[in-house]
């Protein structure tokens, strides 16, 4: 009876996740939110939005289903790992996508595969679309003010906030702690 009762939870917290994954995807292809610019804020937002709606289904299956041994630690496990998992994904892969310059000199490789490049053609090819046509720099800038790590003093002057500096000072450390190149989080020049 133990083995049937953890299966019938294991199938009710998957059919859960799959459904608020459905919906926290879902979320992106709508007008909420779409006026924001900064898509990691965006999806965080609607990770837990989502979140607590499975937390919500899970607390009705546990009254629904009070025989197969579903408890209030079951509500909290599901809000938690829900958001665990999908925050992983979202970071790793769409903010990725939406950021990368390896994803962007692929995709333009790609689409144009019947041309052989030079690495200085590729270098041009993302300095003029990527950086000027795209505006990757001002985008990411634009963030730095929305997320308050920037702050304007000056008409057209920025200066960092102490938000800023602390959020440095954290990259700091984690280039530390996973030995990554350390040029970009204490630039020389």
């Amino acid at each position: 009876m133990k083995i049937k009762n953890a299966l019938y939870q294991f199938l009710i917290y998957l059919i859960i996740y799959i459904i608020c994954t459905a919906i926290w995807v879902g979320l992106f292809h709508t007008p909420i939110l779409s006026g924001y610019s900064v898509l990691m804020y965006k999806g965080l937002f609607f990770v837990i939005l989502t979140g607590i709606l499975s937390a919500i289904l899970m607390a009705f299956a546990k009254k629904k289903w009070s025989n197969i041994g579903l408890t209030g630690k079951d509500v909290f496990v599901m809000f938690v790992g829900f958001c665990c998992v999908n925050t992983v994904f979202f970071t790793l892969i769409p903010v990725t996508v939406e950021r990368s310059v390896s994803v962007f000199t692929l995709s333009y490789m790609e689409s144009h595969d019947d041309h052989l490049y030079t690495q200085e053609d590729v270098r041009d090819v993302f300095v003029d679309i990527y950086v000027d046509e795209y505006q990757a720099f001002e985008k990411r800038f634009n963030e730095q003010v929305v997320s308050k790590n920037l702050v304007e003093v000056e008409p057209g002057k920025y200066q960092l906030t102490d938000n800023g500096k602390a959020i440095v000072h954290m990259f700091r450390a984690i280039a530390e702690v996973f030995d990554t190149d350390r040029r970009l989080v204490q630039p020389t020049n």
